[in-house]
This record gives C-alpha cells, structure tokens and sequence, in this order.
C-alpha cells in the first residue's frame, strides 16, 4: 500500500493559517489572536506523524521565524518542542476524544507562550502573561475548528 501524499493540503492550510495570522487586530485583541501556524503544525503532527514530525514543526518555525521578523531560532525552538510534544503523544491521542485533544492544545499553547516569554526575556523585551488564559482559551476554541477541517482532509484523501 502507497502512502497518501498530503503535501498539497499541508501547503493549502498553512497558506491559510499565515492569512489568519497577518490578519490585522487591533489593541487588547492582539492578545487574545491564537498562533494560528502552531495549531496547524500540531494538527498534522497529531493526524500524519509518520510523514510530518518534529522537523516539520522546526521547518515552519524557521518560516514563522521570517515571517515575525524574530531571531533566528526563536520560533524553531517553540515549535519544535511543541511539535515533539505533539509527536509523542500522537498515537495515544487519535483515540481520545476531542475534548481531550482539546485541553492537550491549550497546555501547549501555554507552554508555547511561556517558552516565548522565556526567549524574550533574554533579550530584555518586556512581556505580558496577563492574558495568557484567555489566549489559551480562544486557542483551544480555534483549535476545535481546525482540528475537525484537518480530519476531514485528512480522511478524504486516505
């Protein structure tokens, strides 16, 4: 049996997770705006882990690295320890259900978000934490909706 090719549908939302995420928001929404990118690489991490894993994840980080205009290897690193996270965990997390799947993104979104505060810090660059639940929360509702687009391309094509 050959494997499914998933590259085009890959390129297709991740095309549209970087429209998502150069939509313009304005003043206390730009908190609460979800990395659209993160929770695309996570999708495919969790729904093709033998075609796209860690390197993957450090692949679109290095984009999201360009695209943000941060240091180089500043998103590399976010993404690809979410995306090991994600990895590790995708076997057992095809038969949870997607509450489940759910809570396990709003952990990494915060990791994630912690993981870039730690980074900034580095630098001297101050940080707000203050609204870090909320953006974990509107993530894991983001993530319902890509979550179900993914299955579906992902069964249509299988």
């Amino acid at each position: 049996m050959n494997p499914v090719n998933f590259t085009s549908p890959v390129i297709i939302t991740l095309i549209i997770a970087v429209f998502f995420q150069l939509m313009p928001s304005s003043g206390d929404w730009i908190l609460w705006k979800p990395n659209f990118l993160l929770l695309v690489v996570i999708a495919w991490i969790l729904y093709v882990p033998s075609q796209y894993g860690i390197g993957f994840a450090a692949l679109v980080g290095l984009f999201a690295d360009a695209l943000f205009r941060t240091s180089l290897g500043h998103y590399v690193l976010v993404f690809a320890l979410c995306g090991a996270v994600a990895y590790l965990l995708s076997r057992w997390l095809t038969y949870f259900s997607l509450f489940h799947r759910t809570f396990l993104v709003f952990v990494l979104v915060i990791f994630a978000e912690l993981m870039e505060s730690a980074l900034f810090s580095i630098w001297d660059l101050p940080i707000n934490l203050s609204q870090l639940h909320i953006l974990g929360f509107t993530s894991a509702l983001t993530w319902v909706f890509i979550d179900k687009f993914v299955a579906r391309i992902h069964l249509h094509h299988r």
